[in-house]
């Protein structure tokens, strides 16, 4: 029995989440210049490429792009909306296309044929 730990299905999540710290971070840098928040984005960078390279190995770059980089999308949408109140900032259609981000992290997950190595 594989560790969860080892996980790729965990490591999605674990590159996803990373990238969303990053980004959220990133954002808020540009905003307040604070160097603490520099540092924390150079620092966590490289563990979003790792965490991605190890995902990569075991799908394949073509779905692991997809599964992602998806939720990398997702993640800082949720963080706009929820945690910043950007939602009165998006139109119907980049709703829709949110929506449709969200669709193919759906049909990429429930629909797996292949087992991750």
């Amino acid at each position: 029995m594989k560790s969860f730990l080892y996980s790729p299905w965990l490591m999605v999540f674990v590159c996803a989440a990373l990238s969303t710290v990053a980004d959220t971070l990133g954002t808020v840098w540009w905003e307040q210049k604070k160097m603490w928040v520099l540092v924390a984005v150079i620092g966590i960078a490289p563990f979003v490429f790792l965490s991605f390279g190890y995902v990569g190995s075991h799908f394949g770059l073509a779905k692991a792009s997809s599964l992602t980089n998806t939720l990398v999308v997702i993640g800082p949408i949720v963080v706009g909306i929820f945690f910043r109140g950007e939602l009165r900032q998006l139109s119907a259609l980049e709703l829709a296309g949110m929506a449709l981000a969200v669709t193919g992290i759906v049909l990429l997950t429930a629909f797996n044929t292949h087992e991750a190595a």
